[in-house]
């Protein structure tokens, strides 16, 4: 999965749509809270967790950090919390996919939909990497043991990889030339908004409109990859009840469940996608259920169609 959307939401620099998710959560629920409040030195790396709450008093009383599915991201966050948790005394807490699905199910909207809501919204960008202040590791430095790390990194991307040193050297050599006036990229002028004086600047588009533009690109990218998806999966479902007719036909609408559910398991697999939902508005365009995913796949078998 990539690193998410990031955006903004009530004064603060979401970096994930599982942010946005939980802070959605916290305000239904009127809960106070705070973002990338504190930066924690654990020893072996600074920490900055994502969420901050603190009682009447001012007093910080509990941190959540909010991780996506991989394992390998939730375990580091554990291990780092417990170090909070140990060495300063706070009460912390990991919130991820699975914790946030329980979460979602008492509030009348569903975590999906949320997820959407951010993803296509004019607040958020394509990936969450982000410059001066926006980015998590602002004003941060490494520690001796991380700078040691990636000392030993480059060092053994230089001796075995021929690939990466090719595009370092070359990195430093266009550097150079740019630094010496030989390698120019275009330049414009402009104006200076508060005196008014004139001065050059290379071409770029404003940060405002490079932001905007990789929405719009993301958007229509996740909207025409989702049409392909939804078209695929029908196809897969008139195709397998074909294949499946006599099962297809004789299934009760009291036995639904046992019968589709190697359809489902196989729509996961190959689409990556479990969520009924899903597969019923690739079907009818909106949630219909069971019941009438099975009706259209016995009307598939009777009409043969596929």
């Amino acid at each position: 999965m990539n690193r998410g959307y990031a955006g903004f939401y009530n004064g603060h620099y979401l970096r994930s749509s599982y942010e946005y998710a939980y802070a959605k959560y916290l305000d239904y629920y009127l809960i106070s809270w705070s973002y990338e409040d504190k930066v924690f030195d654990l020893g072996y790396k600074i920490y900055k967790p994502n969420f901050f709450f603190y009682d009447n008093n001012g007093n910080l009383v509990k941190i959540v950090e909010v991780k996506s599915r991989e394992q390998k991201a939730k375990d580091n966050a554990l291990k780092a919390l417990n170090t909070i948790e140990e060495k300063y005394n706070i009460i912390c807490e990991l919130v991820s996919y699975e914790e946030l699905i329980e979460m979602y199910r008492a509030l009348p909207f569903s975590l999906t939909s949320i997820l959407t809501e951010w993803i296509q919204s004019n607040e958020t960008t394509i990936n969450k990497a982000a410059y001066g202040k926006l980015n998590g590791h602002y004003n941060l430095k490494h520690t001796d043991e991380t700078r040691r790390k990636i000392g030993e990194h480059t060092k053994k991307l230089w001796a075995t990889d021929s690939i990466a040193k090719r595009k370092m050297i070359e990195g430093l050599k266009k550097s150079g030339l740019a630094q010496k006036g030989k390698f120019k990229k275009p330049r414009e002028k402009r104006n200076c908004s508060v005196c008014g004086e004139e001065f050059e600047v290379i071409q770029s588009s404003s940060q405002s409109c490079a932001g905007n533009s990789a929405i719009k690109i993301a958007t229509s990218a996740y909207i025409e990859k989702r049409e392909v998806v939804h078209i695929n999966i029908k196809n897969y479902i008139n195709q397998w009840s074909i294949q499946n007719k006599d099962l297809v036909l004789k299934t009760p609408y009291n036995k639904i469940k046992p019968a589709i559910n190697p359809l489902l398991e196989n729509i996961q697999k190959q689409f990556g996608v479990k969520d009924l939902r899903v597969i019923s508005k690739a079907v009818f365009g909106k949630d219909c259920g069971r019941k009438e995913l099975l009706k259209y796949m016995k009307r598939v078998c009777n009409e043969n169609v596929c």
